[in-house]
């Protein structure tokens, strides 16, 4: 590895218990100053990256890199990271500045630079006032800031974030996804974040890598993985509410290519390959209640959730499996409840899959 590259490279990493395999091969590059998002479902091995790359775990094969440097022996203290767990570790007898400040200490930097860390980590944080307060004085964001605030001072390559937000109440966590974003932007360090709320994910992340199963899906910006997935897994994965998935035959009605499926007919574009089983997605957001004529889809609405700028319609198709569909629409729709909705979509906004091979289709 090339000591002139910057960042953090995985070369065939894998990780094995016994007989279990939890981290498939994987390779994954990330440049200096990224922020990449390890997102995916619980026990998808997510965090085992993470605790590899810190040296928390061993790994069973393949090497890890920092700055072309291979540290996949070193124990955490040499490899230059710095991690803010999931329930902030902090010392409950010391107070802030001591818990921002003790690993410093251990370490033997000199006192006056100990201050000055400690000074500006909390000043970019906006903890100053709280630096003599001991944890149990403080809320649950001010002792995930202190945490944060204990990595800063360490000036590490790497920043390593397992879960941070998970134990914060719903407006505290948009507060502090707000806050991290803003400090990625200060400091301009390589940030590797480890959730399975794909909001974090989406509004944080210069690169989101989707784990299943102990394998990469797919690696890309928000934009990316959203308007592009690269399978069926990242497809109903990502996206709120989930994308709706129809399986059907490819068939040619009428000179016409379209998809036949139980309750629909889909017309697709001309000129594609199409596999004879295909799989269409469509998100919520882009079905539309038809302005005139039967539409596209014929949605039997069974439950209208009414949001205050939108209402999230869902039922089943006319005519169909018992397979839930689900649309946005805007305002209050309450009126649709029961009612059977002529839906259509702009033809761009339909993504379609391999049946056999959960793939993406391109068109």
């Amino acid at each position: 590895m090339n000591a002139e590259i910057r960042g953090l490279q995985l070369e065939g990493v894998a990780k094995q218990f016994g007989k279990v395999r939890v981290v498939e091969q994987i390779d994954l590059s990330v440049a200096q100053g990224e922020f990449v998002v390890l997102l995916g479902e619980s026990g998808c091995g997510k965090s085992t990256v993470l605790r590899m790359i810190a040296g928390l775990e061993d790994v069973s094969a393949g090497r890890v890199f920092i700055n072309g440097r291979d540290v996949t022996s070193l124990p955490p203290m040499a490899r230059d990271i710095a991690m803010v767990f999931q329930n902030y570790a902090l010392y409950p007898h010391m107070d802030v500045a001591h818990n921002m400040s003790f690993a410093l200490e251990l370490s033997g930097t000199p006192k006056s630079e100990i201050t000055r860390r400690v000074a500006e980590a909390a000043e970019v944080l906006s903890i100053t006032h709280l630096l003599q307060r001991k944890p149990r004085e403080l809320s649950g964001g001010q002792r995930q800031r202190v945490a944060i605030g204990r990595a800063i001072v360490r000036e590490p390559l790497i920043f390593l974030f397992d879960e941070p937000l998970s134990n914060l109440d719903a407006k505290l966590r948009g507060h502090m996804r707000t806050e991290l974003t803003l400090l990625h932007q200060r400091l301009g360090k390589t940030i590797i974040y480890v959730t399975h709320d794909q909001v974090e994910a989406m509004t944080l992340a210069s690169r989101i890598v989707i784990f299943h199963k102990g394998l990469i899906q797919q690696v890309g910006t928000p934009s990316e993985v959203f308007n592009q997935p690269a399978n069926l897994f990242v497809a109903a994965f990502i996206g709120m509410p989930s994308m709706n998935l129809l399986e059907g035959s490819v068939l040619v009605d009428k000179g016409s290519t379209v998809l036949k499926g139980a309750g629909f007919l889909i017309p697709l574009p001309a000129g594609v390959q199409w596999p004879q089983q295909l799989v269409v997605g469509l998100r919520p957001q882009a079905l539309q209640i038809a302005a005139s004529g039967p539409g596209v889809l014929q949605l039997q609405v069974d439950v209208v959730e009414y949001l205050g700028t939108e209402s999230v319609l869902v039922g089943k198709l006319a005519g169909g499996t018992d397979a839930r569909i689900t649309a946005v629409v805007e305002g209050n729709r309450t009126d649709l409840l029961h009612q059977t909705v002529p839906l259509t979509f702009d033809p761009p906004a339909l993504h379609a899959f391999d049946k056999a091979t959960g793939l993406r289709v391109r068109t």
